[in-house]
């Protein structure tokens, strides 16, 4: 049975790197603004985020399975209790899986807080240029101090 946890842990790992290589591929689309390629990587994106999900299902069912065999009582494991329960090459290969998938996932998560910053700056940019486009009432006049100067007197306030 842990073999299946590590096959499982394996496949998430494979997935997850697709994500990277997918991620990596929407920076190069948001720093070249190729919008619709953009979309298209989203979508993209949405499966494989499904793919995922099945991946975890299969992986917490393995771990459940596992534990059944294992004779202890159902709780929630982490992979360091597991790691501690396994003996030999399976606990040599499992860990491998563990470090090689929590490594893709801090670069996937790197790579994702910069499409964030990038998408941040962006949609700065773009209100920036909306706002010059169609300005503002406020922002039309050159400041309220020059109005307080005139407010005693009128332009055609003259002595005849």
């Amino acid at each position: 049975m842990s073999i299946q946890l590590i096959h499982a842990m394996n496949d998430l790992t494979a997935t997850h790197k697709d994500l990277l290589e997918l991620s990596k591929r929407k920076t190069e689309t948001l720093t070249n603004n190729k919008l619709d390629e953009f979309q298209a990587l989203l979508l993209e994106e949405q499966k494989l985020i499904r793919q995922l999900e099945k991946q975890e299902q299969k992986r917490q069912e393995a771990v459940e399975a596992w534990n059944e065999e294992q004779h202890h009582p159902a709780e929630s494991l982490t992979i360091t209790e597991i790691l501690n329960r396994l003996t030999g090459e399976e606990q040599k290969m499992a860990e491998a899986a563990a470090v090689a998938l929590t490594d893709t996932i801090t670069e996937l998560k790197r790579q994702e807080h910069l499409n964030k910053a990038l998408l941040e700056e962006s949609m700065k940019f773009v209100q920036l240029s909306m706002e010059l486009v169609n300005p503002t009432i406020g922002s039309m006049n050159y400041g309220t101090a020059s109005s307080e100067k005139m407010s005693g007197r009128s332009l055609f306030d003259s002595k005849a």
